[in-house]
């Protein structure tokens, strides 16, 4: 047998481009390099999460690094590492302070010590808002109190000043022929209240002249965090805050477009996918969601469960489109599998009711399942209906000619 590959859901680059993203990239990189853009700019990439957005961000650098390396300081913010951090414009700092001060000839030293210097005093109150009491004698409370006043003076003010001190940094890097850009990816699997903490620390801070702001966000994920933080002041969902909150810090909103049956199809046979895949590739365009990160999880699934067969005496007999649609629905329908695996003749019943052979409000339904009849008729109700691929899927399956199979089906895939 041959070696297995599997498909990693890292961002992948200009070779690896199998959707081609790259018909976005050059009119955003167009964007970005006209002399004509004006500043501040921030671009917001949406799409679903696992629907490329992170590939795309990789992609757009890449491209200036490669065109433009000379223009721009690309500077690389994951507020989702950052996630532990109290407040998020410290590490958002720190990622352009990083940046700047790794330049190999060292242009950028003087931005750097200004840099510095406000982190250092953000920092310093970071540290001291967390320093335990508990720990300090009755004598140095006096003291310590007094030195924290002084710091939360020197904080406050530079805070105060940070936004015309940056936009003095940025109006120095741009006599150098320099602009800064912001690639901010992984934000939507941060807590709602970080989310927004990103968004207004970019809002307040980096909203200023020569910089752009290239931020990938699945937008749902933002109208939750948005609603959660102003549900107090008594606004609803009907409101829709959260298109009213980007609009006012997001020029231009780019939505991904969705995927296509052909694209889709493409994609998998474009995988080197194993043989299981590639011979039932008509099936999977139907069925698997169109969502890039679903559809590797299908493919790699399929590539060990292909392996597994091969390897296992008594397996070979297997119904390979049947193995095709388990391994969908494992991916893209965990509840259900695990109902599935707990009454396989679930599979049966939703197939009647999908090929209009048997519905579950037929008094049929009873004579063909017996004492499974109420659990399933339950089931298959609350079910019907419930996904889209679920149609496609059972349309042409054949689970009722191996219902005495269903078993060992289940437990190869993972039941």
């Amino acid at each position: 047998m041959a070696d297995i590959a599997m498909l990693s859901d890292a961002p992948v680059n200009w070779r690896g481009d199998l959707l081609q993203f790259r018909r976005y990239v050059d009119p955003l990189v167009s964007v970005i390099t006209n002399p004509r853009t004006e500043t501040p700019f921030t671009i917001g990439i949406f799409g679903a999460w696992g629907s490329g957005k992170s590939t795309l961000l990789k992609m757009v650098d890449e491209r200036l690094l490669d065109r433009h390396g000379d223009e721009f300081v690309r500077v690389h913010f994951n507020p989702w590492v950052h996630r532990r951090e109290p407040q998020m414009l410290l590490p958002l700092l720190n990622a352009l302070h990083t940046e700047l001060d790794e330049d190999p000839a060292h242009r950028f030293a003087d931005t750097v010590k200004r840099l510095s210097a406000i982190m250092l005093n953000l920092a310093a109150d970071e540290m001291l808002k967390r320093m335990n009491l508990g720990s300090v004698s009755v004598e140095k409370i006096g003291k310590l109190a007094q030195q924290y006043a002084e710091m939360r003076g020197q904080v406050d003010s530079q805070t105060g000043r940070l936004r015309k001190l940056l936009q003095e940094e940025a109006d120095r890097l741009a006599e150098k022929g320099r602009k800064i850009i912001f690639f901010v990816d992984d934000l939507d699997r941060c807590e709602p209240d970080q989310i927004i903490d990103v968004l207004e620390s970019i809002k307040l801070f980096l909203d200023v002249k020569h910089v752009f702001v290239l931020i990938a966000l699945a937008k749902e994920v933002v109208d939750r965090g948005v609603s959660l933080k102003y549900r107090p002041f008594g606004f609803s969902a009907a409101d829709r805050l959260g298109d009213e909150y980007l609009d006012k810090m997001i020029q231009l909103p780019l939505h991904l477009y969705p995927l296509g049956p052909a694209e889709v199809g493409r994609f998998i046979l474009d995988s080197h996918p194993g043989e299981l895949a590639r011979k039932h590739a008509g099936t999977l365009e139907k069925i698997v969601s169109a969502n890039p990160r679903k559809i590797k999880r299908v493919l790699n699934l399929l590539r060990v469960t292909e392996a597994i067969v091969e390897r296992t005496p008594g397996l070979a007999g297997l119904r390979q489109s049947l193995v095709v649609r388990l391994v969908v629905l494992r991916v893209q329908s965990p509840e259900l599998f695990a109902d599935v695996v707990r009454a396989p003749d679930l599979l049966v019943a939703l197939e009647l009711a999908y090929q209009t052979r048997l519905s579950p409000n037929a008094p049929q339904f009873d004579a063909r399942f017996k004492a499974q009849a109420e659990r399933l008729r339950t089931l298959t109700r609350g079910y019907y209906d419930s996904y889209g691929f679920l149609g496609p899927l059972f349309a042409d399956s054949t689970f009722e000619a191996a219902a005495g199979e269903l078993p060992a089906y289940l437990t190869m895939i993972g039941g």
